[in-house]
This record gives C-alpha cells, structure tokens and sequence, in this order.
C-alpha cells in the first residue's frame, strides 16, 4: 500500500493517558467497562487527536512527512489508516461516553497547507455504553464538503459465537466520493482447490456491515485476498489488497479507504488526488507535494480481537 503523507503506524505498544476520575486501560489488563477503538479514514485529513470523556488517549507519534517542498518530521497524533489501540480495545466506565476527535498539532508546525487547521474538532459523539460491549470510532468524510463531509461514526461491534474453522469478516466502506460495493474473496484451504466468494454486497458509502463468516483451516492461518467491485460488475474499484492470513476465532475489518475519483477542498487550493504521488521526474512539482495530498482507492484492514 502507497504511503500517504500520514502513513498508517502499528500502535501496538501505545500506553494510554489517564486520571483518577476516568481511569483507561488496555483490553489484557484486569478491567471492566467499554471497549473503545479509534479509527482515522478520512483522506487527505492530517492526523488526529482522541479524547474519551475529556481525557486525550491516544499519544504522539514520529512521522516523516514532505512540508513545503522538505523532507521532515513532526510529532503528531493517530494517522490516516491509524487504528488505536492497535491491538485490541481501550475500556473505559461504562455509561455516557463522550468521543471527541481533534485535529492533531504537529510540531513542529507544518507549512504547507492542510485541509483541516490544527486543532480544529472533527467529531463530537456521545455513546451509551454497556460493560462488556465494544464500540469502533470511524473518523471519515471529504473536508469541508457538504455532501458526505468529514464526520465522527460510533459503531457497535457485535461478535458472533467463535468456531473453530471460521474467521469473521465485516467491511467498513469509507470511500466518501465511491459508488456502492461488492466485497469478494478468494482463498484456498489446505488440500482443497481454489475458491472465491462474494462476501458482502450493494454496500453504500459510509455502511459498516455485519461480520460474516468465511472458512479458514482450525489448526493453521489461511491466505486470503480481497477486492472491491462495483456492485453488480466486475470492475475494480482500487487495488487488490495484500494477502491477509486469517486465523480461526479471530474477527476483521476490511476498509474501502482512499478516494475513487479527485476532490477539491474548498476554500484551501487543496486537490486531493484520487492516485499515487508521483516520484518522477523530480522536475515534476507534484513529486515535492505532500503525501497526504495523494489518496487512491484501496483495500486495509485491522484485527478486531
């Protein structure tokens, strides 16, 4: 996968900030509560800041960007295709949960022109949680758009009863300006021959599906492949992902991320390419652009649990 000005970092070993009143912990410690994961899918939206009933817990990371032309590197929050925590979920009290998604501040300050200010909030949701439930945080939408703009998404994650030969897949479509979307697969399991299968399908901008089921070998990881098509067709929409070994019991989000065709951030001179950035010739201004300007469309995905 092509890297975009704020490349997707694994959080794995992220710890969390907290405080006496709203104690947060990693999924593995001895707690309780909500599960909570944060996910940042909107292109070409600089990285972001998280804060779970006022506490910021997500932490500052290292990036090497392209500012004004420069190689450099900042510290900033989670980045575009970030998932935190990487691994598993933050739990938190149970009740009136408030998420609150800001743009990052990155020093040291940037100059080239971002499409969303420093600082800036992006996503205010209040959740009613139960203990023992877990929630995942979309961050995702065109900046300063009217129609699918950028925008904060709770979902619900409902985990159907493991077995021993079966991995869960849901898809989580986030390609604000795509056409709706069949989610194929193809896998072959050991000893058996080659197969593929359509696993969700006429799924719309925005959606996250139910996990469904698919078949892996209960004793070892099955390769599989994804795409996305169209729905109805056998056009391609983005790149085939990288082969994803699912193991048995364990449950998946692909992301349709990137964007299908170019936008225009108003108000900022800003076109967010629906392509990879070039790199030459290195006479071609586009190949000192900043990455983040650079969004084509494509497959990701994380581990739920």
């Amino acid at each position: 996968m092509k890297r975009t000005l704020y490349i997707a970092l694994s959080l794995l070993a992220a710890t969390l900030v907290g405080c006496k009143k709203n104690n947060i912990t990693q999924v593995g410690d001895v707690a309780t509560g909500a599960q909570i994961k944060l996910i940042h899918a909107a292109p070409g939206v600089p990285a972001l800041d998280g804060y779970i009933n006022n506490t910021k817990v997500t932490p500052l990371t290292t990036v090497s960007v392209t500012d004004n032309a420069v190689a450099t590197s900042i510290s900033t929050g989670y980045v575009y295709l970030g998932v935190f925590p990487g691994s598993n979920y933050a739990v938190v009290a149970p009740g009136s949960t408030a998420i609150k998604i800001v743009a990052s501040i990155p020093v040291p300050a940037l100059k080239s022109v971002q499409t969303v200010a420093p600082g800036a909030t992006v996503g205010n949701v209040t959740q009613a949680t139960t203990n023992g439930s877990a929630y995942s945080v979309f961050t995702m939408g065109l900046p300063g758009a009217t129609i699918n703009a950028l925008t904060t998404k709770i979902v619900e994650d409902k985990f159907p009863a493991a077995a021993s030969n079966k991995a869960y897949i849901r898809l989580a479509y986030l390609i604000p300006n795509g056409a709706p979307v069949d989610l194929s697969a193809t896998y072959t399991l050991t000893g058996g021959t080659a197969t593929s299968r359509v696993l969700t399908s006429n799924t719309s901008y925005g959606n996250v599906t139910d996990f469904v089921s698919v078949d892996v070998n209960s004793s070892s990881t099955t390769a599989y492949t994804f795409q996305l098509y169209l729905t109805g067709t056998t056009t391609k929409l983005g790149t085939v992902s990288a082969s994803i070994a699912l193991a048995p019991g364990r449950y998946y989000t692909i992301i349709g991320r990137g964007l299908a065709v170019d936008y225009v951030v108003p108000g900022t001179g800003i076109t967010l390419k629906a392509s990879t950035r070039p790199t030459l010739p290195v006479s071609d201004p586009t190949t000192k652009y900043p990455e983040i300007y650079f969004n084509p469309a494509g497959i990701t995905y994380y581990t739920n649990k």
